[in-house]
């Protein structure tokens, strides 16, 4: 082995290098060869979720079934309380149904996935997945925590390769399904 191949070099933009054995420790060849490269963050815009597009024929069906659901929740119990509440509830569902998404900031660095003005460190999450619907791709951030709900990101699906590769620095990958519940909301239209 040479000597000279332990010494520091320097960089210089014209494609030379330097010696700098005086001003640090040296390090080997092998050293640098086995630190990762480390790829600089990824930011895009996306909507916040997918916009379902609801006819009258939708919002129709919604109060139909609340005030079927109330009428029917009055009549075994006799309460008002519990037949307000399902109305409550019925306009609180279409008035979220009626609230359009909107542009958000999207970006993975190695400080975790920040949405819009939150950031979610990687410690908070055991894998990511991603899902497609339709013209809309996403990745689920899967949480460690029980009670803690998955995480979406929405993307252009030309970017998915990127968003894998950068994610895939921080989570491992695994292959997921819809649940039962996302393709309940998903057929509802929600």
């Amino acid at each position: 082995m040479n000597p000279d191949d332990n010494a520091q070099w320097q960089y210089k933009p014209d494609g030379s290098s330097q010696s700098d054995a005086g001003n640090s420790l040296p390090t080997s060849s092998n050293q640098a060869a086995q630190a990762p490269a480390v790829q600089p963050g990824l930011s895009w815009t996306a909507l916040e979720y997918i916009d379902h597009t609801r006819g009258t024929g939708w919002y129709m069906l919604l109060l139909i079934i609340t005030a079927g659901l109330a009428t029917a929740i009055y009549f075994l119990t006799k309460d008002f309380f519990a037949t307000g509440t399902v109305v409550v509830l019925g306009f609180i569902v279409g008035s979220f149904a009626a609230r359009r998404p909107r542009q958000v900031a999207y970006e993975i660095s190695s400080s975790g996935l920040k949405i819009g003005a939150k950031q979610y460190a990687y410690q908070l999450f055991k894998s990511f997945s991603v899902m497609r619907e339709g013209p809309i791709t996403s990745v689920n951030l899967l949480p460690g925590k029980r009670f803690m709900p998955p995480v979406s990101a929405y993307f252009d699906p030309k970017d998915e390769q990127q968003v894998i590769n950068t994610l895939g620095q921080y989570l491992p990958y695994e292959e997921r399904k819809l649940e039962l519940i996302d393709r309940l909301s998903r057929r509802l239209r929600f």
